[in-house]
């Protein structure tokens, strides 16, 4: 796989790191430099496991996340005030277009599923003449090491097998963290679970198999003893006969054998496999994994208004809330303090707020804000001729200056 943006080219190759070293040397500028390598993860492996029941979990939670908005702040020393950064401002500009071909919510989507699939999210940033970043960009996180300097922390990144290295100050790593891979490297959901995967679509395929041969699976024709075959004539025979009775659609229909031949089925028990039971529970066993809740993925099976509102919420706030506030806290440390120290990037609340939640704030604000105010909360349009914008106490209606009205 190739990667060219602008200046830097990036080839990443097939093979993996050799699973049984966690560190090596590398020579350049008559200088060795410790390396390491995450050897815990096989990222090629996974991504050919991303398909089926895999591919829906990792889409749910990448789409729910993709839906949230991260926003630029300016704190005020000392304070806990702060005041949004203009639409115009660079950061800000780059947050909602990271570059000219994703959008805000193309990023978040990305950066989940690079996280799933390999545990790491690499984002390089493009900078201009006068070095401050303006664009961001996603690079392949399938076959990287870190290097590391004289203090041990990332001091280059180095992709493998074109042997590219970048800056670490260049890279925003977000790392999904484990204790086997921390504190360089993060580890993949997917890693932990690929023998689930393996399994289901084993188990697909064998399905597919077994039905496209229905009428009768792994089956030899025998002939007496001292019978004469020539191999055109059983290759004719063996043609003849998978044309006739091979796949579903042939299934239940009349088999007439040449005098003397019998046919043996070896394949016993076959019919006996529950395809639904065990892929439904393979199923469940990705979707735990992944935390998704089963009304995301479309299944009503069990599922209820009650605890498809409280697990959708959930899944909401313990997942894609929590996801979005580490990617905003990521790209704080490693973009924002390019452009000011006092900068925060934070993310918009993604947790549904129920009815009864809703009608409780406003009871608690009803006099802090006006009808047209309350009304806005609901989503719903200004009182025409300004009568909207009057506060409500009790049975006492006051204008925007907090006197009575009407005497």
């Amino acid at each position: 796989m190739n990667l060219n943006i602008g200046a830097l080219k990036i080839s990443i190759s097939k093979q993996s790191p050799a699973p049984e070293k966690t560190a090596l040397t590398i020579a350049h500028g008559g200088a060795i430099s410790p390396m390491t390598f995450n050897r815990y993860d096989d990222p090629q492996r996974n991504i050919l496991y991303i398909r089926e029941t895999v591919a829906a979990a990792m889409h749910a939670r990448s789409e729910a996340i993709g839906r949230g908005r991260l926003h630029a702040f300016e704190r005020k020393k000392g304070t806990h005030e702060r005041t949004a950064l203009a639409p115009e401002h660079p950061l800000e500009q780059m947050l909602q277009a990271p570059n000219p071909l994703l959008g805000g919510f193309d990023l978040l989507e990305l950066i989940s599923q690079w996280l799933d699939a390999t545990g790491n999210a690499l984002l390089l940033k493009v900078r201009n003449a006068l070095g401050v970043p303006t664009e961001l960009w996603l690079l392949p996180a399938t076959s990287f090491v870190i290097e590391r300097g004289a203090n041990e922390l990332p001091e280059f990144y180095r992709f493998q097998p074109a042997n590219t290295r970048i800056a670490a100050s260049d890279i925003i790593h977000i790392k999904r963290p484990d204790i086997r891979t921390s504190p360089f490297y993060g580890h993949a959901l997917i890693s932990d679970m690929i023998e689930t995967a393996k399994t289901d679509s084993a188990l697909r395929f064998y399905q597919q198999r077994f039905f496209d041969n229905d009428a009768m699976p792994r089956a030899v024709l025998r002939f007496p003893e001292g019978a004469s075959l020539t191999q055109l004539q059983i290759d004719e025979i063996r043609t003849a006969w998978e044309a006739k009775y091979q796949s579903p659609a042939n299934a239940g229909k009349l088999a007439i054998l040449p005098d003397g031949g019998v046919l043996e089925a070896i394949g016993g028990g076959a019919k006996e496999l529950d395809f639904a039971k065990s892929r439904s529970e393979l199923r469940d066993t990705i979707r735990e994994a992944f935390k998704v809740p089963k009304i995301v993925l479309g299944d009503t099976d069990a599922v209820n208004l009650a605890n498809a509102e409280t697990s959708y919420r959930v899944f909401m706030r313990d997942v894609v809330d929590y996801a979005l506030g580490k990617i905003a806290a990521a790209l704080t440390r490693e973009l924002a303090t390019e452009f000011s120290a006092n900068i925060v990037i934070e993310h918009e609340p993604v947790v549904p707020e129920s009815e009864e939640q809703l009608l409780g704030r406003l009871r608690e604000l009803r006099s802090a804000l006006t009808i047209d105010e309350q009304r806005a909360l609901l989503k719903l349009p200004p009182l025409p001729h300004g009568n909207g914008k009057v506060f409500l106490i009790g049975n006492a209606e006051l204008g925007s200056d907090w006197k009575p009205l009407g005497g």
